[in-house]
């Protein structure tokens, strides 16, 4: 009798697990969140007055070593064309909710969206293409985070500073800058996440024949040192977060400023050499117009938000 109570007491333990699996079994796994992430590019200028155009030509872009999914063909982009907060959108895709880090712009140096080559290239003034080619590979690997949100739109915004990616000299023409340097040359924000600063500069066309308004993390501004040549690329002001030039209007546009304090400084160039190239002449005085308690060495950013900042030339600092 007492083996056939232990046989009954087993058998009811046994069904009650069975029961117990199939029910976990059959339980509905929990949806992935997901949300769409928009690409976008966008451009800082460049320094030499003979570059027209600067080609770049996209095969994909990459998320923790996947293409995002609708890029099916390439496309070339005239980055100079980007500027003052203009962007081409390269692509989108479906990412599960999260945080990524992993970006990488994929280049065709060889041909461009027609076929024709090079893939990239400058356009210089009178309508000759001369190719640009990195050293290493074709893949760019880009610094900065990301978030998606379930559920919403997510709009990446890559920075190709021009003026940091391309180098030329009298021997080899114009080149990409090192493997490293042309990395470090586009930025990656997350759109909401940035405001923009605008202004005039009043009276600048006394100091210089062009102006480049230059913005600076608060407190990262070494003038003897912004001002030297820096790296295999001898890139002056090599430490900006990005820059925009003062136009005919004597107006500029600073977009895509991540949330936070800038300093800002306005260096005026020479007429272009017979290569193109401007020297800088110095660093402009300033006045401020009409912005009672603003610092230009403290000047705070904040998302979705737009900062107006007159200034008047007074005077060069050499």
């Amino acid at each position: 009798m007492k083996s056939l109570k232990l046989n009954f007491f087993g058998l009811l333990l046994l069904c009650s697990f069975s029961v117990l699996f199939v029910q976990c079994e059959d339980e509905p796994a929990e949806p992935t969140l997901s949300g769409e992430a928009r690409f976008e590019i966008t451009d800082a200028p460049i320094d030499n007055a003979n570059v027209q155009g600067a080609f770049v030509t996209v095969t994909a872009v990459k998320v923790d070593g996947r293409a995002i999914s609708n890029l099916e063909v390439k496309q070339t982009v005239d980055l100079l064309a980007l500027q003052n907060g203009n962007t081409e959108i390269l692509g989108s895709t479906e990412l599960e909710a999260g945080t990524y880090s992993s970006l990488e712009l994929v280049l065709d140096y060889e041909t461009d969206a027609s076929g024709n080559a090079p893939g990239c290239y400058v356009l210089l003034d009178g309508g000759e293409k001369e190719a640009l080619a990195a050293s290493a590979d074709n893949t760019l690997e880009l610094t900065g985070n990301f978030t998606v949100t379930a559920e919403q739109t997510t709009n990446v915004v890559m920075d190709f500073d021009v003026r940091k990616a391309i180098r030329s000299t009298e021997d080899e023409g114009y080149q990409f800058t090192s493997d490293n340097e042309l990395n470090s040359s586009v930025r990656v924000v997350t759109k909401s996440e940035t405001g923009t600063v605008n202004g005039e500069v009043e009276n600048s066309s006394q100091f210089g024949s062009r102006v480049v308004v230059y913005a600076y993390e608060r407190g990262t501004y070494d003038r003897d040192t912004e001002l030297s040549g820096q790296g295999s690329g001898e890139i002056e002001f090599r430490n900006a977060v990005t820059s925009a030039i003062v136009r005919a209007d004597g107006n500029y546009t600073i977009a895509f400023l991540e949330e936070g304090d800038y300093e800002l400084h306005f260096i005026a160039y020479e007429a272009p050499d017979s290569d193109g190239d401007r020297e800088a002449a110095g660093e402009l005085e300033l006045s401020l117009l009409g912005s009672l308690g603003l610092d230009l060495n403290n000047v705070s950013v904040a998302a979705n938000a737009s900062l107006s900042v007159n200034v008047t030339a007074i005077g060069i600092l050499p």
